[in-house]
This record gives C-alpha cells, structure tokens and sequence, in this order.
C-alpha cells in the first residue's frame, strides 16, 4: 500500500511539474506578443529595498511544495490537494491571460558571483510577466496549510516561517507587485476554504 502511495506521488509530482510548466509558460509567452503589458504598483513600494538574501527562500519554492507530498498519509488527502494544485494553477493562469501585467521595477546590478547566478537563473526560468495572482505566493501558502494539516510535530511552524519567507521574498527580489501578492493570498483562500465547499455542493 505504501509503495502504491509512492509511486503516485511521484506521478503527481511529474504530471504537476509538465502541467504548470506548459500553462504558465503559455501565458508569459502571450503575454510578450502584446504591444502594451501596464504595471500596477503604489508609489510606497518604491522604497522597498532590493535584497538578494531573499533569493534563497524564492529559488525554493516549488521544492517546498512538492515536500508537501512527503507529509501526507493517505491516498485521497493526495488526490484532493492534487485537485487544489491544479484549480490554483488553471484559475491563475486564466487570469493571466484576461489580465496581463509586468513587473515594473529595474534589479539594481549584483555583484555577488553567487546571487548573479542564481539571478541568471530566475532569469532563464522566470520572467516579469504573470504577475497578478502570484503562483509564487499562493503555492507558499498552500504549502503551509498542508504541512500544517498533515504534521503532528512543532517542525510544522518553522517550515511555516519558511513558507511565509518564500511569500514575502517576491517582493525583495523584485518579482512582484503588492497588488500581486494580495491576489496571490486571495487565490490561496478561495482555493484552501472554498473550493472544497464547491466540491462537496457538486458531489451531493
């Protein structure tokens, strides 16, 4: 039974990593073919410092997510958290396409060869379109919910220190918006609180 559990764990997490790839990578495309991608942004945001520290909890959040799967216990929590994962995504990227935004802000010039590179990589793998909800934000959260739900031990609220670090690094890193954050948080609790309401309306 054990080794069943695994090995759909793994399907997921494979089957997870094509899927978000595939639409995320469909929208930022998009959204490049446009003549004019606006930004949203308050002028107090200005004044948020660019910190490449915060690059470390950002670069770890999609690992942070798939360690979820390591807490959880039986098959049908997996199946339902899955069918989270999957209604963030499809509803986030949707929103993408309806409406577009772009990341304001210049990075400053980094000197340290080691945040260079790891900001290479953001580079390669990210770009400053895809803004409003945050993926990055929302995942974090719904991370933390089900390490929450699923862990008996106090380990739970350090990982959750991390997760929220993994929440807030979006904007140290000049990766996103205010307003995309509070959208990311949005999306995390219709997708944690309501979308299971929805799901057991349609099953009755």
């Amino acid at each position: 039974m054990k080794d069943n559990l695994q090995r759909l764990k793994i399907k997921y997490i494979i089957f997870i990593t094509i899927f978000f790839t595939i639409l995320y990578k469909g929208s930022e495309f998009y959204a490049r073919t446009l003549d004019n991608v606006p930004s949203y942004f308050m002028s107090w945001e200005e004044k948020i410092p660019f910190l490449t520290i915060f690059m470390l909890p950002y670069m770890t959040s999609a690992p942070f997510f798939f360690g979820t799967f390591l807490t959880v216990k039986n098959e049908e929590n997996l199946n339902f958290y899955v069918k989270q994962a999957i209604f963030l995504t499809v509803v986030s990227i949707a929103i993408f396409f309806i409406i577009p935004m772009k990341f304001y802000f210049q990075k400053p010039e980094i000197v340290n060869p080691i945040f260079k590179f790891l900001f290479y990589l953001l580079g390669q793998l990210d770009s400053s379109f895809n803004q409003c909800p945050s993926l990055h934000v929302s995942f974090a959260f719904l991370s933390i919910a089900i390490y929450c739900k699923e862990m008996k031990t106090k380990l739970k609220y350090l990982i959750s220190i991390w997760g929220f670090l993994i929440a807030i690094s979006v904007h140290f890193v000049y990766q996103h918006h205010f307003i995309d954050f509070v959208g990311g948080f949005i999306m995390f609790l219709i997708t944690w609180f309501i979308f299971p309401k929805f799901i057991k309306l349609i099953k009755k």
